[in-house]
This record gives structure tokens, C-alpha cells and sequence, in this order.
């Protein structure tokens, strides 16, 4: 049976994969898929899609598995478990922007008011984004520094690499966007910062899974409660029997 954590992979393998092909489809055979076509589906540059719904899927994965550490840690009175939870809120934001392209609309109103044209500061969403990033970087500390020897590279590892996407690649985009947004260096380069960023989510994913697996929780699953006949055959059966 196929683990879902293997499934996700295979997922961004095909994702990825795909974007390969309809780049090549298109560069070297002249073919340009239609707007609503399923090659655009797989288009990692393109938003609204397949692979747009991806990435911010294991965004709100990571949220949840934050929530659940965040649970797990307050029933053990850890003082860490209120920066888990705001970890879950930060990248359930970050999510909901993957998907909804929020941080674009920041981007023409800086780059009017600051006159920028090309340069690494392009996608001027940039400058407030790195803002965000160092703050987030002192809040969410203590959480680094209390992860196990274990877990903590792997964070350390996953974030690295989200960042050198989403952050680094879009700043070289910035410097190769002047040759036009369908030049192939461009592409190539945007291939890259939208891989990295799966990459990166990916193992995000991965190693708040060995977080909970570490902490070893118990978990009741309760969905919409016992009926009333069955929750009185299980409270006697679990009261003691009376002679």
C-alpha cells in the first residue's frame, strides 16, 4: 500500500515533470497549449492551476501537523506550544497567498513608488516579504532550538530551500526579467524558484511528520458523537457491574 507521504511525492514528481514537457513542447516544437488546456494544468509558472493548488495544499498540510504539536506540547504544559500555534497561522497565511497571489498585488504600487524597473528588487513584494521573513526568524527561534538534534536539520534544511525559491530565484527573475517574461532564461529560472518551493514544502511536510511521530501522541477521532443507544451500552459496559 502506498503511504500518502509517497503519494504527495509522486505528485510533484508528475507536476514538475509535466512543466518539463510543455516548456520543451513549446520551445522546441513551436506548440503552445491553449489557456484552459491541460498542459497548463502542470505550468508551475501560471497561477490558478494544478500545481499552484499543490503547493499550497502542503502548505495547509504543515499548518495542521503545527496545530496538532501545538495541541500535543499545551497538554504538556510546554511554554513553546502558543509559537507552534502561530507557526500553524503563518503558514496556513501562506497558503491561502499561494493560491490567491495576494503578495502580487503589492508589487505595482512599490515599484511606482520606489521607480524601480529591473533589478533584484523587481517583484518589489520582495521588500516587505523580507521583512516578514527576518521577524518571523526571532519569533519562531525558540522553536527551532527546542526541536531535537533529530528534527531540527531537517527544518533548518526544508527552509533553506523554500527560501531560496520563493525568495532568492525571484530576486535573479528580477534581474532576467528585462529579456521579457517568455525568454527562456526567465523560465528557466522561475522553473527553478517553483521546484525549489515544492521541494521545499515537501520536506516541511515530511519533517513535522517526524515531529509528531516523535511526540508520539494519542489521538481520539470523534466525528459527530455515539448515539444515545449506543452511548449508554458503552457507559455500562465500562461502569463497574453492581450485585
Amino acid at each position: 500500500m502506498l503511504r500518502p507521504v509517497r503519494i504527495l511525492a509522486w505528485c510533484a514528481v508528475v507536476l514538475i515533470t509535466g512543466h518539463l514537457a510543455g516548456l520543451v513542447a513549446r520551445e522546441a516544437f513551436d506548440v503552445y497549449p491553449t489557456k484552459y488546456g491541460m498542459v497548463r494544468q502542470f505550468d508551475l509558472n501560471a497561477e490558478g492551476n494544478l500545481a499552484a493548488w499543490f503547493s499550497s495544499f502542503l502548505l495547509i498540510c504543515s499548518a495542521g501537523l503545527c496545530l496538532l504539536v501545538a495541541q500535543v506540547r499545551r497538554l504538556r504544559h510546554e511554554a513553546i506550544a502558543g509559537r507552534w500555534a502561530a507557526l500553524s497561522a503563518f503558514l496556513l497565511v501562506m497558503a491561502i497567498d499561494e493560491t490567491a497571489q495576494l503578495h502580487d498585488m503589492a508589487s505595482r504600487p512599490l515599484r511606482n513608488g520606489l521607480g524601480l524597473d529591473f533589478g533584484v528588487l523587481y517583484f518589489t513584494w520582495l521588500i516587505p516579504a523580507l521583512l516578514i521573513v527576518a521577524a518571523a526568524a526571532f519569533y519562531f527561534a525558540p522553536v527551532v532550538r527546542n526541536l531535537s538534534a533529530t528534527i531540527r536539520p531537517q527544518l533548518l534544511l526544508a527552509v533553506i530551500i523554500y527560501l531560496s525559491g520563493a525568495v532568492g530565484f525571484e530576486m535573479v527573475g528580477g534581474s532576467v526579467v528585462d529579456g521579457g517574461r517568455q525568454s527562456l532564461t526567465y523560465l528557466a529560472v522561475m522553473t527553478l524558484e517553483e521546484s525549489l518551493e515544492i521541494l521545499g514544502g515537501f520536506l516541511l511536510l515530511t519533517t513535522l511528520l517526524n515531529q509528531v511521530r516523535e511526540l508520539r501522541p494519542a489521538l481520539v477521532l470523534r466525528w459527530t458523537g455515539a448515539l444515545p443507544e449506543l452511548a449508554l451500552a458503552e457507559d455500562r459496559a465500562a461502569s463497574p457491574t453492581e450485585f
